[in-house]
């Protein structure tokens, strides 16, 4: 993720689904969320998708700032060393975090893992 482009708030299932079973393994390949961008986590569980967009206006697949905000729960800023890793499914509500004076670019991989019984239509499987 290059440290100029900010990373807006949401959740996978805004473009994979929400009727899906699945974990998503995103994993660290550089150090990241110091001088490079980590990742900005929102510590609770949803059992539904949140409203993308504001004032009527779409964001594709972006959950505004004031929709967090009134999770009312602490947004966690984490660092990450090559090689930590995080699993979620995808309801988990994230983003790219940036802060001021990142100079470094953060690499890093990400991979989902779908149950058969419930594979999103619009993404294509290395095996079925």
């Amino acid at each position: 993720t290059p440290v100029h482009l900010p990373g807006g708030w949401h959740q996978d299932g805004s473009f994979v689904g929400f009727d899906i079973t699945s974990v998503d393994a995103w994993m660290a390949l550089s150090d990241c969320g110091t001088d490079a961008p980590g990742l900005d986590l929102v510590p609770h569980r949803f059992d539904h998708l949140l409203p993308t967009g504001m004032d009527g206006v779409v964001i594709p697949h972006s959950t505004v700032v004031e929709t967090v905000e009134q999770v009312g729960t602490t947004i966690v800023d984490r660092d990450f060393r090559a090689g930590d890793a995080l699993l979620f499914d995808h309801l988990f509500l994230h983003r790219t975090g940036i802060k001021p004076g990142m100079a470094r670019d953060r690499y890093a991989l990400e991979t989902w893992f779908f149950g058969p019984s419930s594979y999103p239509g619009s993404q294509v499987p290395v095996l079925c």
